[in-house]
């Protein structure tokens, strides 16, 4: 069994740690680039060790290079070792070229500040994109599997796999009473009579069981077993084959991942042998990582505090998401608010944007008892594409002029004077109540 296990760290050579090292420590590569551009100076003239008397300007090639790769600290951190080696080993002290290499410096630091900005920026709005069409895709699927379903067993039992699983939304308070709702949908749907759900967090903690339906309550797993092994490997759902049939306790074991990574496993330990076959599995793999999806997004919903006053449970949590990337990367997103008095008019107005956005753009619409709130989500735009989507909006709508409406827009830097928008008509409300 230990032969046939799939070695997961793969020894690195000398030079690939040598490499590492340098990556994670960026100022011994700058230091070691300068000591070898010291030694080649001394080699050409002992007595002109920084080169500073040929014709070319060889320090600010140097300057240039470590700078734009590494950024402005390890530039002056090379900038420093130059100056003190130019203080010690030449008979007076240079100024002009120490000034001019400091303001080179200075520019090819801000080249690469705006430059790995903008690469920054562009990997998260691609994570981004990527991520909503991993969980447009699995919707999609779930809404296929539940409609196929429901067409197979229509005139026995009506059924609707994604009715089932927004019934176990509403109805469950923790993740574990929604792993325990989602065995027994896959008890009545697909006959798995034994299987557990083990579940970790992203600090690739120790699994942990979430839910059994076992019939004699087994609690225990082997994270040892060769089929769990093989799924944290690979990252793909694995069935029982001849290769390991004897070694195994699980006939299949699913993955759940996040980000690439293996969040929750799904471990089938029985299941009748003629419902055991490729479509069953694989429609219970699809509906496993969907459940997960809504599992995290209705978990996160409940320890939300801001943005109370929104009902729309997919804006607010695209909202947070997009808040929590500001906080961390810094790349801002917009909101722009109407505010609205006449019913008809603001009815009107969410009718036809939500046929003009972009794919990434969502609106939601917010109620007061006369007063109507469109708020419409820009991710990764500024105030200025806010306002352009506002003149086309304009000339959208007949009979609609700024005279209707009044906007704001905020970033999300702006989150508690947008919460304080949407909010006042409410409080003023409450106020005049009691």
């Amino acid at each position: 069994m230990q032969n046939n296990r799939l070695k997961r760290v793969k020894e690195e050579g000398f030079l690939a740690k040598a490499a590492k090292l340098v990556r994670d420590y960026p100022f011994t590569e700058s230091f070691i680039v300068v000591m070898l551009f010291f030694v080649i100076g001394y080699l050409v003239d002992e007595k002109d060790i920084c080169m500073l008397d040929k014709n070319s300007s060889y320090i600010l090639v140097l300057l240039a290079i470590i700078t734009l790769f590494h950024g402005f600290e390890s530039g002056i951190f090379s900038l420093g070792i130059i100056a003190v080696v130019t203080w010690f080993f030449y008979p007076s002290f240079r100024y002009e070229e120490f000034l001019v290499a400091l303001m080179m410096t200075l520019i090819f630091s801000e080249y690469h500040y705006y430059w790995t900005k903008r690469i920054k920026e562009a990997e998260i709005n691609s994570d981004y994109r990527g991520v909503k069409l991993d969980e447009l895709t699995k919707a999609f699927y779930a809404l296929k599997i539940s409609h196929d379903q429901l067409e197979k067993n229509y005139v026995v039992k009506p059924m609707s796999l994604r009715n089932s699983i927004v019934k176990i939304k509403e109805e469950s308070s923790s993740a574990n009473d929604f792993y325990k709702s989602f065995l027994k949908l896959l008890e009545k749907s697909f006959n798995v009579g034994s299987a557990q759900i083990i579940s970790r967090g992203f600090e690739d903690e120790d699994f942990e069981l979430s839910a059994t339906n076992d019939e004699n309550g087994d609690n225990l797993f082997d994270m040892k077993d060769l089929m769990i092994d093989k799924v944290l490997e690979r990252k793909k759902p694995i069935f029982i084959n001849d290769e390991i049939n004897n070694t195994s306790s699980y006939i299949a074991v699913i993955p759940a991942l996040e980000h690439d990574h293996v969040l929750s496993l799904l471990l089938i330990k029985k299941m009748p042998f003629m419902a055991f076959n490729r479509e069953n599995l694989t429609t219970i793999s699809i509906l496993f990582e969907y459940f997960l999806s809504e599992v995290r997004k209705q978990v996160q919903l409940r320890n939300i505090s801001e943005l109370s006053i929104i009902g729309d449970e997919n804006f607010k949590f695209e909202y947070i998401r997009l808040l929590d990337l500001y906080k961390t990367y810094k790349v801002d997103s917009v909101t722009i608010n109407l505010k609205m008095r006449d019913e008809l008019v603001a009815e009107r107005v969410y009718s036809i944007t939500k046929r003009v956005l972009r794919s990434l753009d969502m609106v939601t619409f917010v109620k007061h008892t006369n007063t109507f709130y469109l708020i419409i989500l820009f991710p990764f735009a500024d105030e200025a594409a806010a306002r352009g989507f506002l003149n086309r909006l304009l000339g959208m709508v007949d009979d609609f002029s700024t005279q209707d409406f009044e906007f704001m827009t905020f970033g999300l830097a702006q989150t508690h004077l947008f919460e304080r928008y949407i909010s006042q008509d409410s409080e003023a409300l409450s106020e005049e109540a009691s």
